[in-house]
């Protein structure tokens, strides 16, 4: 794969900037919302079986634009929704942009970042602490950060790296010194088996699971190279990638 890597790692013209850089599109209202706590107000569509004074059955709301349908008016925030309108299939959807065009997030809690390893230190970080989410499919949009903060950054042969995909680790020094990690506890969800590619050139990397499938701790480099999520990523950096990292619903 020589020839598919601009990030030649021969001629050292790497500029650090240690400042932080927020994420494009940050709502610090939401994420001020995770750190105070105010996700525990979930909101939950009626599943009591009684339908309404129409005669209508209750409202079992997939995704966030069914909620706003059933109850107009409705504001971002934490809601129930059921995996393909299965009332025994819940989980606790962020619903983002109920004004405009409705999203679902999934908010996490851990550690869930990805790194760029440069001169053994992080040259950039990307934290999340929601990833979009697809209720179809539950494949997460890696390049998605609207509820992520990045630290660092650097140029690199005319290119700003700052920020990070995620569920992704890179380096260009020979060895697995990228660092990423997925923590999916406290959600109904788990990351598919055997989700990860290990790419680049020279690449070398791995993909650790953990807490039944809930975990995962990345590690990736080569000269240069990475791991990313399947079927993989040229370049994993910004906001390279869309819906790829699958999901599995455990309940």
């Amino acid at each position: 794969m020589t020839l598919l890597l601009f990030l030649a790692c021969n001629d050292g013209s790497i500029d650090f900037d240690d400042k932080v850089l927020d994420g494009e599109g940050i709502d610090d209202t939401a994420l001020a919302d995770t750190a105070g706590g105010s996700l525990d107000d979930t909101v939950t569509a009626d599943d009591t079986g009684a339908g309404d004074d129409t005669g209508r059955p209750p409202a079992i709301p997939a995704t966030c634009r069914e909620l706003l349908a059933a109850t107009p008016g409705s504001p971002d925030g934490a809601y129930t929704l059921y995996l393909g309108g299965a009332a025994t299939r819940p989980w606790t959807a962020w619903c983002h942009d109920m004004r405009g065009t409705p999203q679902e997030y999934l908010t996490l809690s851990g550690n869930n970042d990805s790194q760029y390893t440069v001169g053994g230190r992080a040259g950039t970080r990307t934290s999340y602490a929601r990833v979009r989410i697809d209720p179809a499919t539950l494949l997460v949009d890696i390049s998605d950060q609207t509820f992520a903060t990045s630290s660092g950054g650097f140029s690199f042969q005319g290119t700003w790296v700052g920020s990070m995909p995620y569920a992704v680790a890179m380096a260009c020094e020979y060895e697995a010194n990228g660092v990423g990690h997925v923590d999916l506890s406290g959600t109904p969800f788990r990351v598919r088996a055997d989700a990860f590619l290990v790419d680049g050139y020279l690449p070398v990397g791995s993909a650790t699971y953990g807490a039944g499938q809930k975990t995962v701790t990345l590690a990736g480099g080569g000269y240069c190279g990475w791991i990313s999520p399947k079927p993989g990523v040229y370049n994993p950096i910004n906001d390279a990638g869309g819906f790829l990292l699958p999901l599995e619903y455990v309940g």
